[in-house]
C-alpha cells in the first residue's frame, strides 16, 4: 500500500556534507537523494507536519535554506525556509487543503477544530503580496530560478493536482520535480518504512508528574521540609531532561550514519533505487 500524504525537503547543500552534518547534529532520520541542485530529503512515513517543519528548519541552518513540500492527490503545501518558517503556499480547494493539513499534522479533534477556525489564512493565497513573497523566498533559495513560471503556478492555486512537481519544474529544479513524482509513485517506500519517525520516546514526561505528586504526598505525610521537596523535584526535572536528551540522541547520532540517513541514488533516468 502506497502512502497517501507525501513529504519532501529540498536544500541546495550537497548530500555528502548534509548527511555528515545531520548525523553529528542529530537531525533525522530521513532518506537522502543527491542531486546536482542539492539534496532531497524524504522523511519517514509516520512523520508529522510539525516534525517535518522542525527537521526542515534544522536543515535550513545547515544548508543556508530549505523547502518543505507536503502533498496528496488533491492538495499541496509548500514552505520555503530562508530565515525561519514562513507562510505556506497552498494548492487545491479550501476543503482539500484543510484535509491535507489535518492528515499531515495527524490532528486530533481539538486540532481539527482549531484548523477550521483559522482556515481563513488559506484565502490569503489570492493576495499578490503573498504570492510575490513566496517568489522572493524561492529566488533566495535558488537564485537561478525563473520568477514567471512559479508565479503562474502559485496563481493557479485551485489546482492541487501535481502542484509540487509543477512548481519545482517551473522554478528550474527539474530533478526535484522528478524525485517528487517518483516518491509519489512509491519508489522509495521500501527504504522509508525502515526508518523511525523523527520523535524521541516521551515516557519520561509521563513518569515525572506522578513522581512529583508522590513526593508532595510523602512530604506532607512525613513532614519533610519544603526545601527538601523542592530539591527533590529539581533533581527529578534534571533527570527527566537528561533522559529526553539521551533518547533524542539515540534517534540519529548514536546509530550508523547509513542506517538512519540512507542515500538513495538517482540513476538511469532519475529512477529511485535502493
Amino acid at each position: 500500500m502506497m502512502l497517501c500524504v507525501r513529504m519532501l525537503i529540498w536544500t541546495p547543500l550537497n548530500a555528502a556534507e548534509l548527511q555528515k552534518a545531520m548525523h553529528s547534529g542529530n537531525v533525522g532520520p530521513a532518506a537522502l537523494v543527491p542531486l546536482q541542485s542539492g539534496t532531497v530529503l524524504l522523511p519517514p512515513p509516520a512523520t508529522k507536519l510539525n516534525e517535518a517543519a522542525y527537521m526542515t528548519n534544522r536543515v535550513r541552518k545547515i544548508g543556508n535554506g530549505a523547502a518543505l513540500a507536503v502533498w496528496d492527490d488533491d492538495a499541496a503545501l509548500l514552505y520555503l525556509f530562508t530565515t525561519t518558517l514562513g507562510r505556506a503556499s497552498t494548492w487545491g480547494s479550501r476543503e482539500a487543503v484543510l484535509r491535507l493539513s489535518e492528515e499531515a499534522k495527524q490532528s486530533g479533534p481539538v486540532g481539527r477544530s482549531f484548523d477550521r477556525v483559522t482556515a481563513g489564512v488559506v484565502d490569503l493565497r489570492e493576495k499578490e503580496k503573498w504570492q510575490l513573497d513566496a517568489i522572493d523566498k524561492l529566488t533566495a533559495l535558488h537564485p537561478a530560478a525563473s520568477r514567471k513560471g512559479p508565479l503562474e503556478r502559485l496563481r493557479d492555486f485551485e489546482n492541487g493536482r501535481a502542484a509540487i512537481p509543477d512548481f519545482f519544474r517551473a522554478a528550474g529544479l527539474q530533478e526535484v520535480a522528478r524525485v517528487a513524482e517518483l516518491a509519489e509513485q512509491g519508489r522509495a517506500d521500501f527504504v522509508l518504512r525502515t526508518l523511525e519517525p523523527p520523535r524521541a520516546q516521551a515516557w519520561p514526561l509521563l513518569v515525572i508528574f506522578p513522581l512529583i505528586v508522590l513526593v508532595a504526598l510523602l512530604s506532607v505525610l512525613l513532614h519533610i521540609p519544603a526545601v527538601v521537596y523542592y530539591l527533590v523535584c529539581g533533581l527529578l526535572l534534571v533527570t527527566m531532561t537528561t533522559l529526553l536528551v539521551v533518547l533524542r540522541r539515540r534517534l540519529v547520532s548514536r546509530k550508523p550514519i547509513n542506517t538512519v540517513l540512507p542515500v538513495i541514488p538517482v540513476t538511469q533516468g532519475a529512477v529511485l533505487t535502493d
